[in-house]
């Protein structure tokens, strides 16, 4: 009935490397008990996102979401599951839901991940602007964001828009991965536009 021993015995399991069928209703019970306890919904999101159950996942990342508000981890993965899942809308509404509590602390790898998704997002929706300036914002967060800066380089080019700038975005790509053909092939047509 102890939350904490609960949650001491998911970790023993776990520690011993117990199948995660075996760890799944210990958690479960935490949560039946403290339906607040955001590091046991955690572990069944990793649980979840490993057996690539995205329905789950986003089952999960929603309840979370009303205990844990101010987690950023929650609107991550369900915003990634639904994204994957080509929910264009949902995904998009999530990650800006998790913007929103975005402050200083925030872990900036998964603040900029938020921006380059929503990026995405916004250019698949022909939104280009709005998807631009959530680049910018990503870029903001972490300046060396390398799919942010190929993406962002590559469709600035296809505008036929900002070539310099896109030609040194495109540029710190291939120098932090000289044998990424995709960032090469980016670089290349920029090259070639300008």
């Amino acid at each position: 009935t102890d939350v904490g021993m609960a949650m001491l015995c998911a970790t023993y399991m776990d520690m011993k490397k117990m199948p995660a069928d075996t760890i799944k209703p210990v958690l479960q019970h935490v949560l039946a008990l403290a339906p607040d306890n955001s590091a046991a919904r955690l572990r069944l999101v990793s649980y979840a996102w490993t057996e690539e159950d995205k329905d789950l996942v986003i089952d999960l990342c929603q309840a979370a979401r009303q205990y844990n508000p101010d987690n950023m981890a929650f609107y991550y993965y369900q915003g990634i599951a639904y994204y994957q899942r080509d929910s264009l809308d949902q995904a998009l509404s999530t990650f800006q839901n998790g913007v929103s509590v975005i402050n200083e602390e925030s872990n900036p790898e998964i603040v900029a991940d938020f921006y380059e998704v929503m990026g995405e997002i916004l250019h698949k929706k022909g939104q280009a602007e709005k998807a631009f300036a959530a680049y910018d914002s990503c870029l903001q967060w972490k300046p060396d964001n390398l799919p942010c800066l190929n993406n962002y380089a590559y469709y600035l080019s296809l505008r036929n828009e900002q070539l310099d700038r896109a030609e040194q975005m495109s540029h710190k790509t291939i120098k932090a991965e000289p044998k990424n053909a995709t960032y090469l092939d980016t670089y290349a047509w920029i090259l070639f536009m300008q």
